[in-house]
């Protein structure tokens, strides 16, 4: 399968696959070769791709999947490899959003999709997305 992800910034990935793992609202599915067309709203945290013998973990944020013909089209906000997550900065990105939250005249709305994301990307380098996706 092809595994395709996009974001505002460019191409991020662009790679054979034989399954993967991604977040949907709904929870985290699983797709391997031939699976049925679909398509869906993605959310904050994990995608685990496996390609051989070779597992990646990467972040992925909100954004929207199309799995179709053995071809998966992430468009999505951001995406990064666990290995390049800076935990420190994700760590202070959760405390802006928690302060945020608590701020009279703050967007809730907007706070409350940060804190979704430092909280993806610190599970995603933690490795607290495993017992979801294994």
């Amino acid at each position: 399968m092809r595994l395709t992800i996009l974001s505002p910034r460019g191409k991020l990935l662009d790679s054979e696959v034989d399954s993967l793992i991604m977040p949907f609202k709904k929870g985290y599915i699983g797709i391997k070769n031939n699976h049925q067309s679909m398509t869906g709203l993605i959310m904050p945290g994990a995608l685990w791709v496996k390609n051989k013998n070779k597992e990646e973990v990467r972040f992925v944020s909100n954004g929207f999947a199309e799995v179709k013909d053995n071809e998966i089209l992430l468009l999505t906000d951001a995406s990064e490899e666990k290995s390049k997550i800076d935990m420190k900065r994700a760590e202070e990105s959760l405390k802006r959003a928690k302060a945020r939250l608590l701020e009279r005249d703050s967007n809730k709305k907007r706070a409350e999709e940060s804190l979704k994301r430092a909280k993806a990307r610190l599970d995603v380098v933690k490795g607290e997305f495993l017992n979801v996706v294994k």
